[in-house]
Order: C-alpha cells, then structure tokens, then sequence
C-alpha cells in the first residue's frame, strides 16, 4: 500500500493507526510505503512493479492514483501487477467514474471482493516546466488552457472545505486574468486546425475539478479518448454556463464540440506561448503535447 499521508485531511500517526487497522480488516496484513515528496508514489509503484509485487493499493487523492498507475505502467507491468484504490483526496474525480466507496474499510473489502477489470489509460508528451521534453501516463482526464490554470490554483489553496469549493473559488479568481488560448490541433492523423478556446479536454473517466462532468460520454474501457473543446467563451459566459459542466450537458452548446480519438496533437499558434497542461489534477508543463490511448494497458480492483 502506497499511503500520501497529506491527502484528505492528513493522517497523523494516531489516526494512521485507525486506518490501516481498518485496511487490515478489509485486506488482511499489507506491506506499506509513505510518499515523502512529489513523485515518491510513482517510483514506489515502478520498484514494487519491477519486483513483482502482484498488488498496489494506491490509499490518497486523484494525483496519488495516478502516480501509482504510472508507476506500474512505466515498468511494464500493466498485465500483471493489479492496481487497488482507496480515496482520501478532495477532488475524488476518478473515483467517480468507478463509482467507489470513500469509507476505508469498504473500500478495502471492494479490493479483496472484486475480480480484476482492464483499462485504458492515456500517455502524453509534453515540454516540463524546465523545458525538457517528458512523459506521462495519465488514468482519469488531460487537459490544456483555462482548466490547468484553475487547477494550479487549487492545488496551491487550501481544500477545508472540499475539493468542489476550492475548485469553484480558483475559477472566478482564474477568471479575472486568463485570456482564452490560440491552438493548432491535429485529430488521429488529421491535417492540423486552428482554434480559439477556453479549455481542451481529453477524457479517459468522465469527470474533473471536484466533479465537473466535461466528458459525460467517456468509457474507461472502450480503446479511445473522448476530445471536448469549449469555445471562445466571454468571462461572463463561463460564469453563467458552468453549472452545465458539473451536469454534463456543456456538449449541447455550440461552443463546444466533442469527439472520439486515439491521438491527439496541440500546440501554441504563438511558439513562445505557455498553454498549460494538467494531467489527472496535477500540472507538470505545458504544450506542445501529444495524447494518445494505450487501450487495455492497466488492471484495476474494482
């Protein structure tokens, strides 16, 4: 079990104590590692992947899973090493196209109970923050624009109150300076567009930012990505039409325009233009970036 002691509320030692008294009910004894730092879970998972370790519980938030699916999909072991969940982060998003519990102990005995189903995940490369060029696997929802700047500022703020109101309080302080995004976009292969957006999503699950459902029709398992993109929306506009996002009907609007890919390419009109890209809560940079499915990659508990 890979445990982000930050996620939720925290976990002091007492009340790690409850937890894993909790988790042992459910599973039975466990092995367990603590995340130090950015990226400790996803090297955890890469060296318990690469020493056949058949089960990783990931016990933490969107950003913890992730790192824990990448881990193992990055040493190779999608088919043989079985991923588990336990939420405890704020956001909750990829747990909502799961549909799991956020009790410990129910989510543990789902984890002993459940056969093992395959899943899609998503790669991405992209320009880091430092310039370099990286890789990434992503489980839940990609995306550029509007939506990484709001993230990052959740992500910086204070989520007492829940991952929803952090995200909506980031949203309109966002709003007062973003400027909507000037981006090339090739489809699978297609000759590239030129488009005017608020914010491009590319859909693994179906949810993000605390429960906004911007890819209603997204499958986990159906080999393909779901591409939404919200138009040149007005300030205004995104103020009055958000409530549409957390219900999924934005797709109706003629703004917005929704496809099934594999593989996607975005890329600034202005090169010296920093779009930025967040991938399942966090955001390591920015684009150009390249998106592509990687069908059956990963076996989950659920």
């Amino acid at each position: 079990m890979i445990v982000n002691p930050r996620s939720g509320s925290g976990l002091s030692e007492s009340s790690w104590a409850r937890v894993r008294g909790a988790l042992t009910e459910g599973l039975g004894e466990l092995d367990s590692a603590f995340t130090t730092g950015h990226r400790d879970a996803g090297a955890i998972a890469q060296r318990e992947a690469e020493g056949g370790r058949r089960l990783i519980v990931a016990l933490g938030g969107d950003g913890t899973i992730s790192d824990v699916a990448h881990g193992i999909l990055t040493a190779g072991a999608g088919d043989r090493t079985e991923l588990g969940i336990v939420p405890r982060g704020t956001g909750g998003d990829f747990r909502r196209s799961l549909d799991l519990p956020t009790e410990v102990t129910a989510a543990a005995r789902r984890i002993r109970d459940a056969q093992a189903r395959t899943f899609d995940a998503g790669r991405v490369h992209y320009r880091g923050h430092e310039g370099g060029e990286e890789t990434r696997h992503f489980v839940n929802v990609a995306s550029f624009g509007f939506s990484s700047a709001v993230a990052t500022r959740a992500n910086a703020s204070s989520k007492r109150l829940g991952g929803r109101i952090a995200f909506l309080a980031a949203t309109v302080r966002v709003l007062t300076s973003y400027d909507n995004a000037d981006v090339w976009l090739s489809i699978d292969g297609a000759p590239r567009q030129r488009r005017r957006i608020l914010l491009a999503a590319i859909g693994n699950g179906r949810f993000f930012g605390g429960g906004m459902k911007i890819c209603p029709e997204a499958r986990l398992d159906d080999g393909a990505l779901d591409l939404v993109t919200v138009g040149d929306f007005s300030r205004g506009e995104v103020l009055t039409k958000i409530g549409r996002l957390y219900r999924g009907t934005h797709v109706d609007l003629e703004e917005v325009s929704s496809a099934r890919v594999t593989r996607v390419v975005a890329e600034p009109v202005e090169p010296e233009a920093r779009i930025p890209l967040e991938l399942d809560g966090e955001t390591p940079g920015h684009l150009p970036a390249t998106f592509e499915i990687l069908p059956a990659a990963l076996r989950v508990r659920v």
